[in-house]
């Protein structure tokens, strides 16, 4: 506590006499008791540290040597397999050889298990662990919390897959729901575990490097609204408890350095095996927010304490109670404020970075997405009142997210020369402070808010005010910016300009991944500032003629540039477009035809076109003295038709081209075509053909009128069998910005199933699995056992059984018809085409695009609603608790579903209010 109650109030209470009250009033004078802890790594911390300095440094005459050493080691020091890792690393083993040992080095080798994988500098670090040691073995450990599946799914996408394809040796990502392993009590996994199974972390995974990050939270006394109630806490009747990730945070450091200790208890005769090199990230309030004083610390009025502050002292403790008992050696790293990319979703830096984006573009903005506003999570108090200290303008020491990551790079490869001194404890931040008012204004300085968004900063800000939970901050000195110099070699180099403009592009690629168009007002401030951070952002490129990036060096060149001029002078005057690839170089002819209409003036409303190969047989036959002149390609192309097709040649085969641009006209043609045209329908001409007027009829299928009173429906019952009257509510008016083939099967076939769809894709195509396919395959799988299971899960129950139920529609899509006139269809047209290429297997786009329509669909349906704090104008519908079979909420068919999908199903809506779906034309098929 801060305030202790006298010793005469006491008394009084019990009825002590005044003698004894004149005693006491003397003894209230002295100061309260406190406590106070003394730890070796805290006497090394805070004591000594310029003769530690001096010692280190002998050789050395004076600082400028010292730093003109440094500087020549950047120009000199080469990168071979005998050094550490990164150079930091590298410089300090230059002056410390004896704490780099070569058995700790990082490299190809190298197996690292990551706790916390997928928080903000979990992922900073396993991509210099991928980028700068080629590390071919990392195994990602993380609750992903919040436990809802809107939160799930975003983690998912935004992290673990780009985790999956962005880092080659990422293993896979363990989700344990509390603490690293927890351990079974029932069923299947006790069994297992019985046999002598049973989940321990360095037997199992054998790291050569243990990075425990778990607990770690990305603000100063932010602790609300982030994964406090999960419905599955062991410490509560409900599973409720607000405390929960605190008693997760500690309980993984217990589990995490238990499992060190096992280790070396087993090879305390030798042979060899040396003990996993184990960092842990401990806060800088454990220093001045645990309530707590080091005993080397002159007495001074009590300090304040927080829940992260005391839990990350605890951290310390523990550390410190294995070393002595155990002999288990680790670096603890106490962080301040960590900014830049890949902010936690509902974090302060987070939120005020998506605040300043939107409010950049505005509402109601033509062709800018509908998204969920979150109005009350988007209020500038919303946002303050998550941090301790924001409100009132305090400043926070700053540290970029990359300078940290690099930071527990060069503490993975240090070792203390005296074990038996105590762990290793590092203070990392800079001389870098600013308040969170600082970094709005700075924000706002690059993306101003548009004038019926701005809000008046005095409304929520006043006077920068000494603030009582951070009057006793602890600044980082500069004996922690030499020691952090000396022991890691390193030190902050990202200033606040260099990353607030990096954090706010990330946030811009996130919420408009696929661009905007050029007409939003806010669209060059956009662009310009993702240009100036491109160097530093790590995304995967797409061609510029999808359309499906920000312009500029945003996206790449492809053949089909060449192309595009020419495809919408060719259908400049057609509202419909029939088209087809067959980018084959041994194609001869066009054998299928789309017969011409027989109706009166419906003929001109079609442009009809191929896109062939250069190299292929047939435009060889058409252009073949262009082709062999090499006149420029602008010139002749599509001059010359194949029966009733516009034939247009591009460089490159089917053969020679990556999948992203073979497959880019199928998925996304909107660059490719006039702005003319409202629909384009694509077919793969040697499996289907239409005529135009077939193609008409399946356009028009695309449109629902308005209804303006129920209408009545009458079904068969499939239980009873007898007729059941159902009423069809009332609906505006409605269109699809797409259409394919959906297949339905027997009773009994598993459709939730991916393994079930990839095969039924494989066997349409007759193409064998792949180690490619495979791996796309097994991310879906835990895509659909991640989103759809909240129980408490364990490593084990992760390798033999996962719940893998997710709502594929199994496409056929030897057909497709695009909506070109709505930015949403266009979203959804670059988010299955970004997928596509991510995975860049041949053959298999229905297998990613039954994958996005499923994560939709599951984003807008079933699981209980969302607390009445994140309510908008659309409603988030997470799942908490597996929904039963008989739950209302899980029904997807039949009289009530329809009910429900009034309710829960939110769609996006257009300008007149007609509302966008997608459609399939029904298809049977036995299995």
């Amino acid at each position: 506590p801060t305030a202790y109650p006298t010793i005469p109030a006491a008394a009084a209470a019990v009825g002590v006499g005044a003698t004894l009250t004149e005693e006491v009033i003397q003894l209230d004078s002295s100061p309260p008791p406190r406590l106070t802890l003394d730890l070796p790594a805290h006497r090394e911390l805070d004591e000594g540290l310029v003769d530690r300095r001096r010692s280190l440094q002998s050789d050395n005459n004076n600082k400028n040597n010292s730093n003109d050493g440094r500087r020549q080691l950047r120009q000199t020091q080469q990168i071979t397999q005998t050094s550490p890792c990164g150079q930091p690393a590298r410089e300090a083993s230059q002056l410390n050889p004896n704490n780099f040992p070569s058995s700790a080095y990082l490299g190809p080798k190298s197996r690292v298990v990551v706790t916390g994988a997928l928080s903000q500098v979990g992922l900073e670090l396993i991509l210099q662990l991928h980028d700068k040691c080629r590390v071919q073995f990392i195994v990602g450990i993380d609750a992903a919390y919040p436990n809802t599946r809107h939160e799930r799914l975003e983690t998912i996408e935004w992290r673990y897959k780009y985790l999956s394809r962005r880092v080659p040796g990422f293993q896979r990502l363990v989700v344990p729901v509390f603490g690293v392993h927890p351990h079974p009590k029932m069923g299947e996994e006790l069994r297992f575990e019985e046999a002598g199974n049973g989940f321990d972390l360095v037997s199992r995974l054998k790291p050569t490097h243990i990075v425990h990050l778990a607990g770690m939270e990305e603000g100063r006394g932010e602790y609300t609204d982030y994964g406090d109630t999960v419905d599955a806490s062991p410490f509560a009747e409900s599973g409720e408890r607000s405390m929960m990730r605190r008693f997760d945070s500690l309980l993984s450091m217990d589990q995490v350095l238990s499992s060190v200790a096992k280790f070396n208890k087993a090879h305390q005769g030798g042979g060899g095996d040396q003990q996993p090199q184990l960092i842990y990230v401990s806060s800088n309030e454990a220093g001045d927010q645990s309530g707590v004083i080091s005993k080397s610390e002159a007495p001074s009025t009590p300090r304040p304490a927080s829940v992260y502050g005391t839990s990350s002292l605890l951290k310390e403790v523990l550390a410190s109670y294995y070393h002595r008992h155990h002999g288990v050696e680790s670096v603890g790293l106490r962080f301040p404020t960590l900014f830049g990319p890949f902010s936690r979703s509902g974090s302060l830096m987070h939120d005020l970075a998506e605040r300043t984006v939107r409010n950049a573009i505005g509402q109601g903005i033509e062709g800018v997405p509908k998204h969920h506003l979150d109005r009350d999570r988007y209020e500038l108090p919303s946002i303050l009142s998550k941090r301790e200290g924001a409100m009132s303008g305090s400043t926070e020491q700053m540290v970029y997210v990359y300078d940290a990551a690099s930071a527990i790079l060069s503490a993975m490869q240090f070792k203390k020369t005296d074990p038996n001194s105590g762990p290793t404890l590092m203070r990392i931040g800079s001389k870098m402070t600013a308040s969170m008012n600082d970094l709005k204004e700075r924000m706002e300085g690059y993306l101003p808010p548009v004038d019926q968004w701005e809000e008046k900063p005095s409304l929520f800000f006043g006077e920068a005010q000494e603030s009582n939970t951070f009057q006793n901050s602890r600044g980082l000195s500069i004996y922690d910016t030499e020691r952090n110099r000396d022991l890691l070699g390193w030190s902050h180099k990202t200033g606040l300009h260099e990353g607030t403009k990096s954090m706010l592009a990330w946030q811009i690629m996130k919420t408009y991944p696929f661009g905007l168009p050029e007409s939003v007002p806010s669209h060059s401030a956009f662009l310009s500032i993702i240009e100036d951070s491109r160097p530093g952002m790590s995304y995967r490129s797409l061609p510029c003629a999808a359309g499906c990036r920000w312009g500029g060096s945003m996206c790449s060149k492809s053949p089909w540039d060449e192309v595009v001029d020419t495809s919408k002078e060719i259908t400049k005057t057609c509202p419909y477009v029939l088209y087809t690839v067959d980018l084959r170089p041994e194609l001869v002819n066009m054998e299928k035809q789309s017969d011409p209409s027989q109706r009166s003036g419906w003929e001109d409303y079609f442009c009809k076109i191929a896109f062939v190969s250069s190299s292929s047989k047939l435009a060889k036959a058409l252009y073949a003295n262009e082709l062999e002149e090499e006149t420029p390609l602008d010139e002749w192309n599509g001059t010359r038709k194949s029966g009733y097709w516009n034939i247009v040649v591009l460089q490159g085969t089917q053969y020679s081209m990556p999948e992203h641009e073979r497959s880019l006209a199928k998925f996304n043609p909107t660059n490719l075509f006039s702005d003319r045209v409202y629909k384009a329908m694509y077919v793969n001409h040697r499996r289907v053909i239409l005529s135009t007027d077939q193609a008409m009829g399946v356009m028009k299928n695309m449109d629902m009128n308005e209804r303006t009173t129920p209408k009545k429906h009458t079904i068969v019952d499939e239980k009873s069998g007898d007729n059941v009257d159902i009423y069809f509510p009332p609906q505006p008016h409605r269109h699809s910005v797409f259409f394919t083939n959906k297949y339905s099967f027997d009773e009994g076939f598993d459709t939730s199933n991916a393994q079930n769809f990839a095969r039924f894709i494989m066997r349409n195509n007759g193409i064998a699995e792949t180690k490619d396919i495979r791996a796309q395959v097994q991310f879906y799988e835990q895509t659909g056992h991640l989103t759809r299971t909240n129980m408490q899960r364990s490593p084990n129950y992760q390798e033999f059984n996962q719940e893998n139920f997710f709502p594929y529609g199994f496409l056929r899509s030897t057909w497709l018809v695009h909506e070109l006139k709505s930015e949403e269809g266009r979203d959804l047209r670059c988010e299955m085409f970004e997928e596509h290429s991510l995975w860049g297997n041949s053959d298999m786009e229905d297998l990613s695009m039954g994958y996005v329509l499923a994560k939709r669909k599951v984003k807008a349906q079933l699981g209980k609603m969302a607390a009445h704090q994140y309510e908008g104008p659309e409603e988030w519908y997470p799942l908490l608790v597996p929904t039963e079979p008989d739950d209302e909420d899980a029904i997807t068919q039949g009289p009530l579903y329809l009910d429900y999908l009034e309710s829960s199903q939110k769609v996006a809506t257009d300008s007149k209010g007609h509302e966008f779906y997608v459609t399939f034309l029904p298809q049977k098929r036995k299995e």
